[in-house]
């Protein structure tokens, strides 16, 4: 039987973002709707492992809510218990949950490639949606290190509107499925997935788990 080990350190920041900026990734996410695609992992599109929309372009909202996770960053690298390291570039993605979406249990340093001359060291998600809220589910859920089993350990964290939440990207965790009974895009559990990067060896090895 694998032993079940603890879970890794995690930050939830609310009201991350000031109201208008909510409003206009919103409005941009809605007018784009038809540039969205289907998510796809390192293996491609696996509709048994990964389901939603991605939009890579975020035009010239990225820049200003990419600048907003770095400045947090001391933050969030305090919250999670490491070391502080200088990061080397950054990856964002718009990622839109419609009725019956979920992404099962993964950890996102698996898209690290042996080329890379970085790894992802800190994973983002910033979470918002249309209001009033008509969408249940899409938890984000974390498991303890060897305990990624049915019948295991885990936490839920709940996807709040205009919150950030971060976590060690070697952190096992799923999506749980959503359920949006309207099936409109714009009822959809958006949000932004930015995994903070740098050069290898990372800071990885300087997290401590409660």
């Amino acid at each position: 039987m694998t032993s079940v080990g603890p879970f890794a350190p995690y930050v939830v920041l609310h009201d991350f973002l000031e109201e208008g900026e909510v409003a206009a990734l919103l409005d941009y996410s809605l007018t784009n709707e038809q540039a969205f695609q289907r998510s796809r992992t390192r293996g491609g599109i696996d509709p048994a492992y990964r389901v939603s929309s991605c939009l890579r372009d975020m035009g010239a909202l990225k820049k200003p809510i990419r600048q907003k996770i770095i400045d947090a960053l001391p933050r969030l690298v305090a919250g999670l218990h490491m070391r502080s390291f200088q990061y080397s570039r950054t990856e964002m993605e718009l990622v839109a949950h419609g009725d019956g979406a979920f992404y099962k249990i993964h950890v996102d340093t698996s898209q690290n490639r042996p080329a890379d001359k970085t790894q992802r060291v800190v994973s983002c998600v910033y979470y918002f949606n249309a209001l009033p809220k008509a969408f249940s589910g899409g938890a984000l859920r974390m498991f303890p290190f060897g305990g990624a089993h049915p019948g295991e350990r885990f936490i839920d964290i709940p996807p709040d509107h205009n919150t950030l939440l971060a976590f060690p990207s070697f952190a096992p965790h799923e999506v749980r499925p959503v359920s949006c009974p309207s099936r409109r895009f714009t009822d959809s559990r958006f949000a932004i997935n930015c995994w903070i990067r740098c050069d290898k060896p990372s800071a990885l090895s300087s997290i401590t788990v409660d």
